[in-house]
């Protein structure tokens, strides 16, 4: 599937590709873009499911989309992914993915059902003095400068943007705005963050400004993403036999390099803790994601914070290993070697004492427990020392979350100051 001008190519079913049953595919890593190229390579590729080959290092697919309920340490969730209307690949990969728990119908179904009944938006987008509202009204509070200067970045050529950050192309005037509060918060920037990758956000996300202040421009899954994302478009892929390696970490891919291409030759991994080699010939395809969001992260528990973990991650090492072949494919340590930059801190915190609720219900102005929208997004404390914001999805969040329990997402943008409450250890 692929999209032109307007959905001409998007709906019509692909002839069956030429020579597609003599290839196979091997796809290392399992997360959300990994298990959707396994989907169309199933759909639209018409690729025999035990010819494709998912190389995970982890114990359990989903990568980032996660959301587990472990003994000891009870739900966690790392984050979750913003999703809103144009995420055209994604809807058109989900209308051909059944749902697990209604029969008959396709997860997308259900999602546009659930948003279309209830859909979303913020009654409280930010706070101050501990629960009290920061009023921000909905309103950008941005200067004609400060608007200015959101429009020269967003005409700016990429190639002029190399190597600048934030703090280089805006003015104090912007970032005293509420549209840099609303904009960093949500898709966690810092003014030492890529000015690029900011540009690249607003051009991607500039027809839902409007929605920007109280998030109706977006729409949430009824669990979380592991439960409503990722196990259906595994029981898919499983009905189809693609096969599945855990606990097998790809540590390099070799290529054979000529003037007019590059072709993979060899695939090394560590399966168990033995080395392997799969053997690849030509017809083969390697699909390669890099840089989770979740590499190198460590879960803690009421008693121990999370211990910073700066080995080199999985996936890190194996992008290193192959851009060491040939420039072309990149420059990883522009990524991955400042920890102290591009760190932030998330929690999953479960009310087990009834004297919360009350105090969420009055803060995001609805019932918690309603199983409808709760706070529609994050809630920002504008006043803590680290830019904390928290959010409660619909609940239950979890299948197996009792009914008087709540499930809160937090997270600390700013890790490198102490805490309002608590010193940093």
């Amino acid at each position: 599937m692929y999209y032109s001008n307007g959905n001409y190519e998007a709906f019509a079913r692909p002839q069956k590709p030429e020579g597609v049953d003599r290839k196979s595919a091997y796809i290392v890593g399992a997360g959300l873009a990994s298990l959707s190229a396994a989907c169309f390579l199933v759909r639209d590729g018409q690729m025999k499911g035990e010819h494709i080959h998912i190389l995970e290092e982890m114990d359990i697919a989903g990568g980032a989309c996660d959301g587990i309920n472990d003994p000891q340490k009870g739900f966690i969730i790392r984050g979750g992914r913003e999703m809103e209307n144009h995420f055209e690949c994604l809807w058109d990969l989900f209308r051909s993915i059944p749902s697990i728990e209604t029969e008959g119908v396709s997860v997308l179904d259900e999602y546009y059902w659930l948003n279309k009944k209830d859909p979303n938006y913020s009654l409280m987008r930010a706070t101050v003095n501990r629960g009290e509202d920061a009023h921000t009204d909905g309103k950008f509070t941005l200067t004609d400068k400060a608007s200015m200067e959101i429009v020269k970045l967003f005409m700016t050529r990429d190639e002029d943007l190399y190597d600048k950050k934030i703090e280089d192309v805006f003015t104090e005037e912007f970032f005293e705005s509420n549209f840099w509060l609303y904009w960093r918060t949500m898709f966690a920037f810092e003014e030492w963050h890529s000015a690029l990758e900011m540009k690249l956000y607003i051009q991607r996300f500039i027809h839902h400004i409007g929605g920007l202040p109280d998030f109706s421009a977006l729409k949430f899954t009824k669990y979380n993403q592991y439960e409503s994302l990722i196990l259906p478009m595994i029981k898919y892929l499983e009905s189809n036999g693609v096969d599945f390696q855990y606990n097998t970490t790809v540590t390099n891919v070799i290529f054979e390099i000529t003037e007019d291409k590059k072709v993979a030759k060899q695939i090394i991994c560590t399966k168990d803790g033995k080395e392997e080699t799969i053997d690849l010939v030509e017809d083969d395809l390697v699909f390669v994601t890099n840089g989770s969001c979740t590499e190198n992260s460590t879960l803690g528990d009421d008693n121990h914070a999370p211990a910073l973990n700066t080995s080199e991650g999985g996936c890190w090492r194996l992008w290193r290993n192959i851009a060491a072949q040939d420039p072309s494919f990149g420059r990883p340590d522009k990524f991955c070697t400042n920890i102290n930059k591009t760190n932030w801190e998330s929690a999953t915190v479960t009310t087990l004492d009834n004297r919360i609720p009350p105090y969420i219900e009055k803060v995001c102005k609805r019932n918690p427990f309603s199983g409808k929208v709760v706070t529609g997004g994050i809630i920002t404390a504008k006043d803590s020392s680290w830019l904390m914001s928290y959010t409660l999805n619909r609940q239950p969040h979890f299948k197996e979350q009792p009914d008087n329990q709540l499930v809160v997402w937090v997270y600390g943008l700013f890790t490198d100051v102490d805490g309002d409450f608590i010193k940093n250890q």
